[in-house]
């Protein structure tokens, strides 16, 4: 992976400790254990690399910790006499967009055909259907479009079971993802609360894993200011 979008930060920290020594791999798998030990539901880590510059760049490899519909970059480092740490809590970017387009179009077309099956069993009259509409209205206009309603609704439940992907995928789609948010998931208290009590418990585990090193090492640990998190934006 090549470059990220500062456009998607949501907020930041960093923080050069001097006189610590430490390996950032060994690091990040201590990171990993403090939070298995919280318990943060849908949480994931993977590793992955980000050119420190442009195309053909050497790459850095950070902690990626994924939860719903963000994640944390965490880079760790030397720098010489001292350590690096930083954290980028982001807006996660969709994958598989189109792929997803085209399922969303699939499992409309299969509603459809259900609907106006179970209609046309219903009722019997060779032109009309429900509310004397004409069976081309039906068809072409009202089905589809009540089983797209359904087809969204879906993907919202799946979210709530920990399909996030998808949906971040159906927000991208140009005219669905507006459709698909507005009347399925829009800005609450709640989103952001959750969005919030992800940032506060990963945070916290980062200055855990932190502190458990400069403890160990005897280094001067960090301070109240030092553990501050600086916001960009919060929606």
């Amino acid at each position: 992976m090549s470059k990220t979008s500062l456009e998607n930060v949501i907020s930041h920290w960093s923080k050069l400790i001097e006189g610590l020594q430490a390996s950032p791999r060994d690091y990040y798998a201590s990171l990993e254990e403090v939070l298995k030990r919280r318990r943060i539901p849908g949480l994931k880590t993977s590793r992955i690399d980000w050119n420190e510059g442009g195309v053909l760049s050497p790459k850095r490899e950070y902690l990626r910790i994924t939860g719903g519909r963000h994640s944390f970059e965490v880079c760790a480092a030397p720098f010489g006499t001292g350590f690096f740490f930083s954290s980028w809590l982001t807006k996660r970017a969709p994958i598989g967009v189109f792929a997803v387009f085209l399922l969303l179009v699939a499992a409309d077309v299969g509603i459809s055909k259900l609907i106006f099956e179970v209609l046309a069993a219903t009722w019997s009259g060779p032109s009309q259907l429900p509310l004397g509409l004409p069976n081309r209205v039906v068809g072409n206009v009202i089905i589809p479009a009540l089983a797209g309603m359904i087809t969204l609704w879906l993907v919202g439940t799946l979210t709530r079971v920990g399909q996030s992907g998808l949906e971040l995928a159906v927000l991208a789609i140009p005219i669905v993802g507006w459709v698909y948010e507005r009347l399925f998931a829009p800005e609450t208290y709640y989103r952001i609360d959750t969005m919030l009590m992800f940032q506060s418990a990963v945070h916290s585990a980062t200055m855990e894993a932190i502190d458990a090193l400069t403890t160990e090492q005897g280094v001067r640990g960090l301070s109240d200011d030092d553990r501050k998190p600086i916001f960009h934006q919060l929606v």
